[in-house]
């Protein structure tokens, strides 16, 4: 059996931490790590130059990249199988979701806050959503 973990990130430091909580469990369980970014795509409604749209999804895919990089480079010290992946989309959580329901992971472990725009009381926006809408176990970590 192929297990796997899904761990979101962001690059705040609280995904960072839970990053390292996923490659903990990913070395003890023998599983393999897939390491995801969801680029949430602003919205351009007033907007009015392609060329400005362009140039800040250019720097908003390379700051997603550079936070990739760094993660992997992380998880070269725990000796583990990692997988990257990059999304984009309007939201995040439900972008979460639909990864997790398309792939087969036995695990999920996220921060339980990182740069999102929202905020709630207790979890951020999206670690909210994946928690009650997983259909996997889901390790929020603070």
């Amino acid at each position: 059996m192929n297990s796997k973990i899904l761990a979101p990130v962001d690059g705040s430091e609280n995904s960072m931490g839970s990053l390292d909580h996923a490659m903990i469990l990913s070395s003890k369980l023998n599983t393999t790590l897939v390491i995801l970014i969801v680029l949430e795509v602003p919205p351009f409604v007033y907007v009015q130059s392609q060329k400005l749209v362009n140039s800040i999804m250019m720097d908003l895919e390379k700051e997603a990249n550079d936070i990739l990089e760094i993660c992997t480079g992380r998880a070269k010290n725990y000796g583990i199988t990692v997988e990257t992946m990059f999304l984009e989309g309007q939201n995040a959580g439900s972008i979460i979701i639909d990864y997790i329901e398309k792939n087969n992971f036995d695990y999920i472990v996220m921060g339980s806050r990182g740069r999102g725009k929202f905020k709630h009381a207790i979890l951020g926006s999206v670690s909210h959503r994946v928690l009650h809408h997983s259909k996997v176990p889901v390790l929020i970590v603070k």
